[in-house]
C-alpha cells in the first residue's frame, strides 16, 4: 500500500506555511539554541491569530516520498528525502508508537486492543542501503498481546531505562509492564492503575520510577510511582480533557482541550503558569500535543486548528506561530535531537518537517517540507533516538518506519 509518487511540494504547498512573530528570538550556536536573545523576544500580547496564513497542502490519498523543492529554507535537514522502510498493518487504526531508548525496538498500540513490540533492525547502517524506492519490509513482531487492554490502546511509552512499558486506553486504565528488551519478554507481573475516569490520552515517564498520565473524565494530571503501584498526586486546574503531557527536571507541563497549557512545580505540586488566555486561545482551539527541546527551555505546542506555537519556557514568551499543515488537527509534534527541527503529523494525513530556527529568524521563506503522507489521519509521529529516522502511526491501520535516503550532518 506504500507506492511512492512523485509530486511537487512547491506546487502542493504554495509559498509555504504562515508564520507570525518571527524575529530573531534565538541566536543560533554550534550546540543548538543555547543563547536566547531576550531583547528581541515577542510578548504574549503581540500574538495575533488573524495574521496567520494556513499553508496549502493537497489532500493525501496514499503514502508518498518527499520531493525536494528549491523554495525551502537553506537548511540541510529539509533537503533530505525520507523513504518508507518498514511497515506493520493492523485490522484497526494504530494510535501510538514509541521507540525503545536504545532504538532497536518499537512498541505499538492500536484500536485492536493489542500491544506489540517490533524489531527495528532494518534501520541499522549495514542494511539501510538495501531499502528500495518502490517498497518496504514488514515490521517483525517480537512480542504481542492481543487483548492487552479491554479497549483501544491510545498511548504507549517506555521508561528511560527501557525496562518498563506503560500503556493507556479508553478502558480508563494504565497498564505497566516490566519488559526484558534483550529477550523481548515480559518479566514482571503487570500493574494496573485505575485512577482515571475517562480515556487515557497520553503517558510520559518523568523518570524511571515516576509516570505521568492524562486524559478525560476528571481533567486531571496524574503522577504515579510505578514501582510501588500507587498514585502520588493528582493535579487539578484544567477544565476539559487533558490530551498531552511532558516534563523537564521539576517542571511538569500539560495541554488540554480547554485551550491552555499549564506548568506545574513537582516540588510544591502547584500550578506555576497558565499559557493560553493571553494568547486568545482559551476556549477556541484545544492543545493536541507538546514537545520540549532537549535543553528544556523551548516548548512546541500543536492545536486542533492546525496551528503550532513556539514558546520560551524560561522567559515566558511566545516566540512564533506557524502552520505546517492544513487547518485541521495537528495531532503530534516532536523536536529532533538537534532542536532546530520539528516533526509533525496531521489529521490531513501529512507528515511535515519544520526548521524552527528559520521560523524564528527568517519567517518569509518556506520553513516546512512535507516528508510523506498516509491514506488517513496521522495519529502519532516520533523520532528514532539515534538515527535520521522516524515512525508514523495512522488511522489507515498502519505504522511506518521512515529513514533518510541520504543522511546529512545534524
Amino acid at each position: 500500500p506504500f507506492s511512492p509518487v512523485t509530486h511537487s511540494a512547491a506546487t502542493d504547498r504554495g509559498t509555504g506555511p504562515g508564520v507570525t512573530n518571527g524575529g530573531s528570538g534565538h541566536v543560533p550556536s554550534s550546540n543548538g539554541w543555547l543563547e536566547p536573545n531576550h531583547s528581541s523576544l515577542h510578548t504574549l500580547e503581540s500574538f495575533s491569530e488573524d495574521s496567520l496564513r494556513p499553508c496549502k497542502t493537497s489532500t493525501p490519498s496514499k503514502l508518498v516520498n518527499p520531493v525536494v523543492t528549491n523554495k525551502i529554507a537553506d537548511s540541510s535537514m529539509l533537503k533530505v528525502k525520507f523513504a518508507p522502510t518498514a511497515v506493520l498493518e493492523d485490522v484497526q487504526p494504530i494510535r501510538s508508537a514509541a521507540f525503545h531508548p536504545r532504538g532497536e525496538l518499537i512498541a505499538i498500540g492500536s484500536n485492536s486492543k493489542a500491544l506489540r513490540v517490533c524489531s527495528c533492525h532494518m534501520l541499522s547502517d549495514s542494511v539501510q542501503t538495501l531499502v528500495r524506492e518502490d517498497g518496504c519490509q514488514d515490521l517483525p513482531v517480537l512480542f504481542k498481546r492481543n487483548r492487552h487492554h479491554r479497549g483501544s490502546v491510545y498511548t504507549v511509552a517506555w521508561n528511560p531505562a527501557g525496562n518498563v512499558i506503560a500503556t493507556g486506553s479508553n478502558d480508563k486504565s494504565v497498564i505497566v509492564v516490566g519488559f526484558d528488551a534483550d529477550n523481548c519478554i515480559s518479566n514482571t507481573t503487570d500493574r494496573e492503575f485505575s485512577f482515571h475516569k475517562g480515556t487515557v490520552r497520553d503517558i510520559h515517564f518523568h523518570d524511571d520510577a515516576t509516570m505521568l498520565s492524562v486524559g478525560g473524565g476528571d481533567n486531571l494530571l496524574h503522577l504515579a510511582d510505578v514501582e510501588k503501584g500507587v498514585e502520588v498526586f493528582a493535579y487539578s486546574g484544567h477544565t476539559a480533557t487533558v490530551h498531552t503531557v511532558t516534563s523537564h527536571k521539576d517542571t511538569l507541563i500539560s495541554g488540554s482541550e480547554d485551550g491552555t497549557i499549564r506548568l506545574w512545580d513537582r516540588r510544591s505540586n502547584t500550578c506555576t503558569r497558565v499559557i493560553g488566555a493571553a494568547l486568545g486561545t482559551q476556549g477556541k482551539s484545544g492543545i493536541s500535543s507538546l514537545s520540549l527541546n532537549n535543553f528544556g527551555n523551548l516548548l512546541c505546542a500543536s492545536r486542533d486548528d492546525g496551528l503550532c506555537m513556539l514558546y520560551d519556557i524560561e522567559m515566558g514568551k511566545l516566540l512564533a506561530a506557524f502552520s505546517p499543515h492544513t487547518p485541521v488537527t495537528c495531532k503530534s509534534v516532536q523536536f529532533y535531537r538537534n532542536p532546530r527541527y520539528i516533526l509533525s503529523g496531521s489529521y490531513d494525513g501529512t507528515i511535515a518537517l519544520t526548521c524552527a530556527e528559520q521560523v524564528l529568524l527568517n519567517p518569509d521563506v518556506n520553513c516546512t517540507e512535507i516528508l510523506g503522507t498516509h491514506r488517513d489521519k496521522v495519529t502519532r509521529v516520533t523520532w528514532h533516538p539515534t538515527k535520521q529516522a522516524f515512525a508514523s502511526c495512522s488511522a489507515d491501520r498502519t505504522v511506518c518506519l521512515w529513514t533518510a535516503k541520504e543522511g546529512v550532518d545534524d
